[in-house]
């Protein structure tokens, strides 16, 4: 087992692609089942974690095991703190769950449906004291938000800081509304911003501010004394605080400020979660009366038939024939994983507090569960795969660039979609393969648009219409998103090239300037160029310096808000996005007069082609500016 873990972090880490399909029958063969018992586990964690600690470059990583209403399993691996080799404890280290905090918001949510003071199905409008307009003429709903149906743009600025006391998700949700892209209950895109709302209503109709609801109601009936919803963290807590580290080589800056407390504030043991996972696989003991408890558990909501659907703020996992529910969450240090498999009454949570080398600690626990599950869970599958002739036109059909559901259009966070286009390759085997989590997985197709991951439990299936495929996900990802075609210019893998051939086109135009300038005066007859001429080379001069800069400004600020998410930056965008708009706009108008006046003054065609293929810069970045929010003002992304 742990060679097998071993050989599939190498994998990742090499970038090699997924096993060799061979056969007429895609089989998983069933390993034997070991027993799930304390020793089994410990024998079996030791062997695997620390393996798993070295490979990925991750520090420390906390982990908790339930099973019939009793903790099973609890142990810490690594450190809390590499400078001072502060060992992980299970019972006492704090990490930060991230998004695996929403299951309180969600069980809080909950309870006051059981109270009677919420309903699912209403206008969240009934319960706010400011308004969500309605889109496409749908209200938005508690159960869209908790089955992330919302159809809210990604918002990212000061999702998360190191300074300062927090915001509550009153101030977040207030602040800012985010625009709409889908109506709700249609479209798949995962929302902090909705969650953080949930919080806020759980305050009003409660009437207690949200920590201290989530202290009264769930961590104290449950016992979990090293919790809290609080930021920063409390005095008395800090002792017990894992150092986090966004990657192998650095240490974080210190405790971080989650902007949308309800979303992801949460602090907490692996001992204390497992109190949780235990009233959650008991029917809600503690927390929720039996029929809530189902009501939450069950599946809610299902965008594609073949896949995993959205239970009530749980997600579903069908491993080994098994359904799981489930939730995970990352910090920019800390990124973690909760499973709970209801029917066996199991329960596993883990986390690690460092993105390790190359991201792979980050995403091990996307290997870890499982190989817990196939330890624990075997079960032998096989698919047979549609015909050659059928699986080589489909595989064609879905091959190309897509987008995420999840996503920003309104701000240049959209540049992430740019950057971002995700790519199905159809293979020369008829598979089909992408590189979602950093590392190749290829799919065979087992019916009519459903592929099976090849050596793997995932699943990904497309819907089409008319004859073209307009949306696909992956049982992985189908809770949080979708991918739809990316049209246009990037669509067809152009913009990426034509944006770096414009900015190449006004480098060589700028460093060509001092070189031709002097040949010019060395020369025996040196041309003299009519004095509109001369103006408007000097003015290009002047905007292909402006617009250098203000692509140096753009790409500072979207790798500053897109790693850190904490940008304090709205002097720095409005320079930005003004600098952009002379630069751009400017420089567009200049190259027009420069051809003009090439074309008037008869100045030959190498100058008027040169001219022309400014112009053609400066018409591609004034795509890329308009396109991607770097040509509007705006304070929120």
């Amino acid at each position: 087992m742990i060679r097998i873990l071993t050989a599939r972090l190498l994998r990742i880490a090499a970038g090699l692609a997924c096993l060799a399909f061979t056969g007429a029958a895609l089989a998983q063969p069933a390993r034997e089942a070991k027993p799930l018992t304390a020793a089994d586990l410990e024998a079996w964690f030791d062997g695997v974690m620390p393996t798993t600690l070295k490979i990925t470059g991750t520090p420390g990583v906390t982990i908790s095991v339930v099973k019939d209403g009793q903790v099973l399993f609890e142990k810490g691996y690594g450190y809390a703190d590499m400078e001072k080799l502060t060992p992980v404890d299970a019972r006492t280290t704090l990490f930060r769950p991230g998004s695996v905090s929403k299951l309180f918001t969600w069980t809080a949510v909950m309870q006051q449906v059981e109270a009677g003071k919420l309903d699912l199905d209403a206008d969240v409008n009934k319960y706010l004291d400011f308004q969500i307009p309605a889109y496409d003429g749908k209200p938005l709903t508690l159960r869209n938000i908790m089955t992330h149906r919302t159809g809210f743009e990604e918002v990212v600025k000061d999702l998360i800081t190191f300074t300062g006391e927090g915001p509550t998700d009153e101030q977040t949700v207030k602040k800012y509304i985010p625009p709409r892209i889908y109506p709700p209950g249609t479209v798949a895109g995962y929302s902090n911003y909705a969650t953080s709302l949930a919080g806020y209503i759980v305050q009003r109709v409660s009437g207690e501010p949200f920590q201290e609801y989530l202290e009264r109601h769930i961590f104290v009936p449950l016992g979990m004394k090293n919790s809290t919803f609080r930021q920063p963290l409390p005095e008395a807590m800090r002792a017990n605080m894992s150092v986090g580290y966004k990657d192998v080589d650095n240490k974080g800056d210190g405790f971080e400020i989650i902007s949308m407390p309800a979303a992801g504030s949460l602090t907490s043991t692996a001992d204390d979660m497992a109190k949780f996972m235990i009233a959650h696989l008991n029917n809600g003991a503690g927390l929720l009366k039996p029929e809530t408890a189902k009501q939450m558990h069950e599946f809610s909501f299902r965008t594609f038939p073949e896949l995993n659907g959205n239970a009530l703020g749980f997600y579903e996992q069908t491993i080994n024939g098994r359904r799981a529910i489930a939730h995970g969450g990352d910090t920019v240090y800390f990124h973690s994983e909760l499973l709970l498999f209801p029917a066996e009454k199991v329960g596993l949570f883990m986390s690690v507090n460092g993105g390790g080398r190359g991201g792979m600690g980050a995403r091990a626990r996307y290997f870890i569960v499982p190989e817990f599950a196939d330890r624990y869970f075997p079960r032998a599958e096989t698919f047979t795969p549609v015909d050659a002739k059928t699986a080589k036109e489909h595989a064609q059909m879905i091959a190309g660039r897509y987008k995420t559901s999840r996503r920003a259009d309104s701000t240049f966070i959209s540049l992430a979609t740019l950057a971002g286009v995700v790519t199905l390759t159809a293979n020369a085997d008829d598979t089909i393969s992408h590189s979602i989590l950093g590392f190749p997985v290829r799919y065979r197709e087992v019916k009519p648009f459903v592929w099976q991951e090849i050596g793997g439990h995932d699943k990904l299936q497309a819907t089409v219409v008319d004859g073209k495929v307009v949306s696909w996900t992956t049982d992985m990802l189908a809770f949080a998103f979708s991918f739809e075609p990316q049209g246009g210019l990037a669509g067809a893998g152009l913009a990426i090239p034509l944006v770096g051939l414009a900015v190449v086109l006004i480098l060589l135009g700028l460093f060509a300037w001092p070189i031709r300038a002097t040949a010019l005066r060395a020369a025996a007859n040196p041309r003299v160029f009519s004095r509109p001429k001369v103006l408007a080379i000097r003015a290009g001069r002047v905007f292909a310096i402006l617009t250098l800069g203000a692509l140096v400004a753009w790409a500072a600020l979207f790798v500053m808000a897109l790693q850190n998410l904490t940008p304090k930056l709205d002097t720095f965008l409005f320079a930005s996005q003004a600098l952009a708009c002379v630069a751009f706009f400017g420089g567009w108008l200049v190259a027009a007069w420069n051809l003009v006046l090439d074309v008037r003054g008869r100045l030959g065609w190498k100058r008027i082609a040169w001219s022309a293929a400014i112009l053609f810069a400066f018409t591609m970045l004034v795509w890329l500016g308009w396109n991607y929010g770097m040509l509007k003002f705006y304070s929120q992304f």
